[in-house]
């Protein structure tokens, strides 16, 4: 959909954006049209950390 760096900066705001807010679908259905799925692992371990 974009190229770099923006396809990472999408993956880690629906990332970011999916656990902010895990009642809106929108997120997840983004990550799983575009990235199987699988959110971004840099931004779930900048979370874990904060």
């Amino acid at each position: 959909m974009f190229g770099a760096p923006d396809d990472m900066k999408f993956r880690s705001s629906m990332t970011l954006f999916g656990r902010a807010d895990p009642a809106d679908p929108a997120f997840k259905e983004a990550l799983a049209r575009y990235y199987g799925g699988v959110e971004d692992p840099r931004t779930l371990g900048l979370l874990s950390d904060a």
